[in-house]
């Protein structure tokens, strides 16, 4: 039977069998459709020679009949029908003759010719009788009867029994051969139903045997194959039925763990490409040299598992571990590599290709390849110059260990890690030319505002102070228009560098302005400030800017000083303060100034909550025009001077202090396009700026005199002759703080510079004024004004214009 394993010779067989069983229906059908039909033959002969031999006695009778009628009656015209009478007799027995010979019925043959001697004695009586009748010849006729009389009739008695018995036996023949052929007609019948059965039992059996060998299998196959792909991988095809379906299923086992194993692959290689991509992105975003190796460490430490990873700088032969600074500026690598670790290091620069150190080796290092032992370093050259500059170093831990896959994942990840700090370099180096001043040396403002905010949250964080000192080299203007701007250049890097030098261990020092310096000093109280300031100061007093001709000339700075957290916790906060503290030193002859009375008024105001966010909104609309603040500060101490030569009482000048620096915060709201025009204002513009007053109005709230300090900022563009703006109030219906904010607001516009014009000196401003009284200005407070400028010398005013 181990032939039958085979599921092709189980079907061979079965189709072997049926086909036996078709012939072996097929013979039988022949067999019985033959032997009927030869039953039928003979049937169909017998009944043929029993209607010969019945035909024969009938025509015999006849003959016999006619020959009597013709005897007695002596009719001569009886003698044709006697004649045809005895031909069809002849014809009849001559038929059944034939019949008995095809059959070779011996019995019937012998029957006939006794019956035809019988009948031949017969028509010898009537061949003698034929002649006498047709002669009218009556008494020999009679004599013939009297001699032959007797033999005749008994001759022919003798034939018709003859005949008669062979007629019978033939009826008993034809009942038999009937009866034979029934039973073979029914015998064929059951032979075909039992063929059928048999054939019926054989399908049936050769069925249910095909779907237990072959379909079940198959079924259980497709089952499984389903399975599978609605995601159950662990199932498998059960090896067993028919050789060619265990070896199917076998193919399927084998090729359901090929398709794992591949998707195994595709899934970790996805995994690697995802990595790598997600690498590129980040890195094409990471724009420091410290931002990228901390992005690469993550990186690399997901791909490997490692938390080991160094990044070597290779530069004229040196080895070090480069290191950046967290706020983005490069700073030199630091801490050298083992002599091992830099020969690996400059052999994988040489090689321009991954090198791996097995744990167990002897240090040598082999080409990268699919590693089987755990453990050692893999050392990777970054970006695509080579000889490469940098070398990532990765300590192996991961189990399994690395793959070909791995070493070309890392190889290319090292690329993009290369390109991307190449990037940072370049862009930290770009910005650190964009940052520094190009005359000095020295940060530039925008750098400072950085430097400033993140000084001062580091040292929010450690609950340290942090001061700053703001220098301004006193009539640098007049010196540079007086020697050239080659000379006003070599003061300020000559005071530059010496700011530097002071802040090469603890500090920053940077350009501020054109003859503005400012410089950082963190864990500096207000009195380490004051010296750090005294000792500029007094190097300067001892330094002189020589001339050609020998012509030695003094340069001093003022100083003004701020201190956190005392004068503020914000950087906006702490550059007004200094910057104040520099406007009241500058105006004190230099000396250094730390908190004037203005800022204790500002600090003050600040606890209040809403004055730092006016001051926050007028720092931001200095930010949109730099006029602003300097106008501000102008009106402020124009309308405080007024206000002094009027004797108003200190509440009314803090309220105008107030007014004077939030008067123009409604420009805020103004578009950049217009304050920023380097020209006039067209009429359509100039209708949008008169809006600043009513947006100032909405903005002024929760202030201390609130009240007056509306009526001072929303009326101090109105006009004594009631053609001004908001309310075209006139005379003594505007409120006494705006008209004297008008006054402080026009002096102040007319001695500053615009982008379109040149400020006026202070005599041609108070001309002019003195021009406007009774039409735009209230002529007695314009008196008041002129008196108080004369009298002080306005030293503030031309200081700051």
């Amino acid at each position: 039977m181990h032939i039958l394993r085979s599921a092709r010779a189980q079907v061979a067989a079965a189709v072997v069998l049926f086909v036996l069983l078709l012939v072996a229906i097929s013979a039988v059908a022949v067999w019985s459709a033959r032997s009927h039909q030869s039953r039928l033959n003979s049937l169909e002969q017998t009944s043929l020679a029993a209607a010969t031999l019945e035909h024969a006695r009938g025509q015999f009778h006849l003959e016999t009949v006619i020959l009597a009628s013709m005897v007695l009656t002596e009719e001569p015209a009886l003698i044709d029908e006697y004649r045809l009478a005895q031909a069809e007799l002849h014809q009849s027995l001559e038929q059944a003759r034939a019949l008995a010979l095809a059959r070779g019925d011996t019995e019937d043959l012998a029957m006939l010719e006794e019956v035809t001697q019988e009948m031949g004695a017969l028509e010898q009586i009537g061949e003698l009788v034929l002649p006498v009748v047709a002669a009218g010849d009556a008494d020999t006729l009679r004599e013939l009867l009297k001699t032959y009389q007797t033999e005749a009739w008994v001759s022919g008695e003798e034939a018709v029994y003859g005949v008669d018995e062979a007629v019978q036996r033939k009826q008993e023949t034809l009942v038999s051969e009937r009866e034979a052929a029934a039973r073979d007609a029914d015998m064929a019948l059951w032979s075909l139903i039992g063929l059928g059965g048999v054939a019926l039992l054989l399908a049936v059996g050769g069925a249910v045997a095909l779907t237990s060998s072959v379909v079940r299998p198959l079924a259980s196959l497709r089952a499984k194959a389903r399975a599978i792909t609605a995601g159950d991988s662990q199932v498998r095809a059960d090896i067993s039925g028919p050789e060619e379906i265990a070896s199917l299923a076998q193919d399927f086992n084998e090729m359901t763990e090929a398709l794992l194993k591949r998707t195994d692959e595709l899934q970790r290689r996805h995994q690697q490409l995802s990595l790598l991509h997600r690498a590129v992105s980040a890195l094409s975003q990471t724009l420091s040299t410290h931002g990228v190796l901390t992005l690469s460490r993550k990186l690399v430490s997901e791909c490997q598992g490692s938390q080991h990873v160094t990044v070597w700088e290779v530069q004229d032969g040196e080895v070090r571990r480069w290191a950046s600074n967290p706020h983005g500026r490069s700073e030199k690598p630091d801490a050298a590599p083992s002599p091992a670790s830099a020969e690996r290091v400059k052999l994988t620069v040489r090689q321009g290709t991954p090198l791996i150190i097995p744990e167990s080796g002897d240090g040598a290092g082999r080409g990268a390849g699919p590693s089987r032992e755990a453990g050692g370093r893999l050392y990777v050259p970054l970006g695509q110059r080579r000889p490469a500059r940098h070398v990532l170093e990765v300590e192996l831990v991961r189990t399994p260990t690395l793959t070909a896959d791995d070493i070309t994942l890392i190889y290319a990840l090292g690329m993009e890690i290369g390109i991307a700090l190449d990037r940072a370099q370049q862009y930290e180096e770009a910005r650190e030319q964009a940052n520094r001043d190009f005359l000095t040396g020295l940060y530039g403002h925008r750098a400072l505002q950085g430097e400033l905010e993140r000084a001062l949250q580091a040292s929010s964080r450690r609950g340290e102070p942090l001061a700053i000192v703001t220098t301004d080299i006193n009539n640098f203007k007049l010196f540079n228009d007086t020697y050239g701007h080659s000379a006003g250049d070599q003061i300020l890097k000559m005071i530059a560098g010496h700011l530097a030098e002071l802040c090469q261990d603890n500090g920053l020092a940077a350009r501020f302005g054109s003859d503005d310096f400012m410089v950082i000093l963190p864990k500096a109280n207000r009195e380490a400030a004051f010296a750090f300031a005294q000792s500029v100061q007094g190097w300067l007093s001892e330094k002189h800017f020589q001339i050609r001709g020998g012509e030695r000339i003094p340069i001093s700075v003022s100083c003004g000083v701020a201190v956190s957290p005392e004068d503020g916790q914000r950087r906006h906060e702490l550059l007004a303060v200094a910057d104040a503290n520099l406007y009241e030193s500058k105006r004190l002859g230099g000396k250094i100034v730390g908190r004037p009375e203005s800022q204790k008024e500002k600090a003050e105001l600040r606890k209040l909550g809403t004055f730092g966010m006016l001051e926050s909104l007028v720092t931001s609309v200095d930010n949109k025009d730099h006029y602003t603040k300097a106008h501000s500060e102008i009106v402020t101490d124009c309308a405080v001077m007024l206000a002094q030569e009027l004797g108003h009482s200190q509440q009314v000048q803090k309220t105008l202090r107030i007014a004077g620096l939030v008067h123009d915060v409604g420009k805020i709201c103004i578009p950049d396009r217009i304050l920023r025009k380097p020209g006039p204002l067209t009429p359509g513009e100039y209708e949008i700026v008169k809006h600043h007053v009513v947006i100032a109005q909405h903005l002024l709230v929760d202030l201390p005199n609130v009240d007056q300090v509306r009526d001072a900022a929303l009326n101090h563009h109105e006009r004594f002759d009631g053609t001004g703006y908001p309310k075209a109030l006139k005379g003594n219906q505007i409120p006494l703080l705006g008209r004297i904010m008008a006054i402080a607001d026009a002096f102040s516009a007319m001695i500053l510079e615009r982008p379109y014009r040149k400020g006026r000196t202070v005599s041609e401003a108070l001309a002019e004024l003195e021009r406007c009284a009774g039409t735009q200005l209230d002529p007695e407070l314009v008196e008041a004004f002129v008196r108080a400028v004369e009298r002080q010398e306005a030293v503030t005013v031309l200081n700051k214009a």
